[in-house]
């Protein structure tokens, strides 16, 4: 039947793709306050923003 819709059909707007986290299970955009990768993103934003103050 899909192969039908395809060929016949209008073309269907493509599906947004959700980037999911492998530690917390959850979308990137809402990880779990416990996930160490969120946790590890935080740590290098950091990192970034100290060097970029420094002279």
């Amino acid at each position: 039947m899909s192969l039908l819709k395809r060929i016949l059909g209008k073309p269907e707007p493509p599906k947004t793709r959700v980037r999911i986290c492998v530690e917390c299970g959850m979308p990137v955009a809402d990880h779990k306050d416990w996930c160490s990768i969120l946790r590890g993103q935080i740590e290098m934003q950091l990192k970034g923003q100290d060097a970029a103050r420094r002279p």
